[in-house]
């Protein structure tokens, strides 16, 4: 391709950046850094971030700082030649003929989750959006079929670009303090019902000599299914089950290496990072065969086809012992973990803004 007009100016929407508690605020951090670090010398970088924010990404970075009328009044903002909304949940787009629009597509987990009118007020904004977008893309080859299957792309083809995973495997890592020393399994992510946390209690009755950590933000939905896990715990009279909530990076990390296994029941994945942070310390993976789990366990995890207890437990007592046994497997483990990295990640989409200039 030839070179780009240096004048030219890509816009990412980062204002979910500083919320490092949820998914997407901890993709937004990454995507600064990232991006930030990337070669792209013939195009200006310029972030859209809270109106708060005072970070200094670098000499090379534009900034834009989100104002509440861009949503109502898009013909407020700034020129632009390539405007990526990062996640469906960006409500700020430049009007029709500033620029063109990557639109990036996460899950549309909306349509089992929100009561239906609600869902359909999301789905036609996600059709505004995408008729919009000049690129749509996708997490996960299960999102770009579920898109296919609710949304009119008008012949537009659907990109599918895995998320970055970052490399978090050289991290030392501290010890949280509600660790007990015994051995235990770990699972991590907002504690929400999607997630089926629940599903895990009845298992660990079947496992005494093991722990397990369930770790993540309790007041998501007003902190209503952490308190019911909380009741679960109590009423099973379980006290090898802890739920200690947010916990650091340092100590996910400590939690990854030293923890048996990773135990994911989840049924609402665009694409699923935990299972890819756990395979990058060499760990068994047990998850449930939905959504994309299978596809990004890519066969390297143990998947739950049924998830009653039985066949949970079944398959954790099947498959763990000697699983450490095999170090060529672990290895091969860590090294398809490692495929997700954010430099592929970041460089697919600097080859599309780089088509679209």
């Amino acid at each position: 391709m030839e070179s780009t007009d240096k004048g030219k100016n890509v816009v990412i929407d980062l204002t979910n950046y500083g919320n490092i508690n949820v998914g997407f605020g901890q993709i937004a951090a990454n995507y600064a850094k990232r991006f930030a670090e990337s070669n792209h010398d013939d195009f200006q970088l310029t972030y859209l971030v809270p109106e708060k924010c005072d970070v200094d990404f670098g000499s090379d970075i534009k900034i834009l700082k989100k104002k509440p009328l861009y949503r109502f009044i898009p013909s407020l903002l700034p020129k632009t030649d390539v405007w990526h909304a990062v996640n469906q949940q960006r409500k700020i787009f430049p009007a029709k003929g500033n620029g063109k629009v990557v639109f990036t597509i996460h899950d549309l987990n909306f349509l089992v989750e929100k009561k239906p009118a609600k869902a359909a007020r999301y789905l036609h904004r996600m059709q505004k959006h995408v008729d919009r977008a000049s690129v749509v893309t996708a997490i996960s080859r299960y999102t770009a079929d579920i898109v296919k299957q609710n949304v009119d792309l008008k012949g537009k083809e659907i990109r599918v670009i895995y998320n970055g995973v970052e490399r978090i495997d050289h991290i030392e890592g501290s010890k949280p303090a509600f660790a007990t020393g015994r051995p235990f399994f770990f699972t991590i992510g907002q504690i929400r019902r999607k997630k089926n946390f629940h599903l895990l209690l009845d298992v660990m009755k079947e496992f005494p000599e093991y722990d397990l950590y369930i770790c993540g933000d309790t007041s998501c939905n007003h902190g209503v299914y952490a308190e019911e896990l909380r009741s679960l715990i109590d009423s099973k009279n379980l006290t090898n089950v802890f739920l200690p909530g947010t916990i650091t990076q340092d100590e996910k990390v400590w939690l990854y290496r030293n923890c048996e296994a990773l135990l994911f029941p989840s049924q609402g994945e665009g694409f699923g990072i935990p299972p890819i942070e756990a395979m990058q310390f060499g760990k068994a993976v047990f998850a449930a065969a939905r959504t994309s789990l299978p596809e990004i366990c890519g066969g390297y995890g143990f998947l739950w086809e049924k998830l009653t207890t039985e066949e949970m437990v079944d398959s954790i007592k099947k498959h763990l012992p000697g699983f450490y046994d095999d170090r060529e497997r672990v290895e091969k483990i860590k090294q398809y973990a490692f495929s997700f990295s954010y430099e592929n990640h970041i460089n697919a989409y600097l080859d599309i803004y780089r088509e679209l200039l």
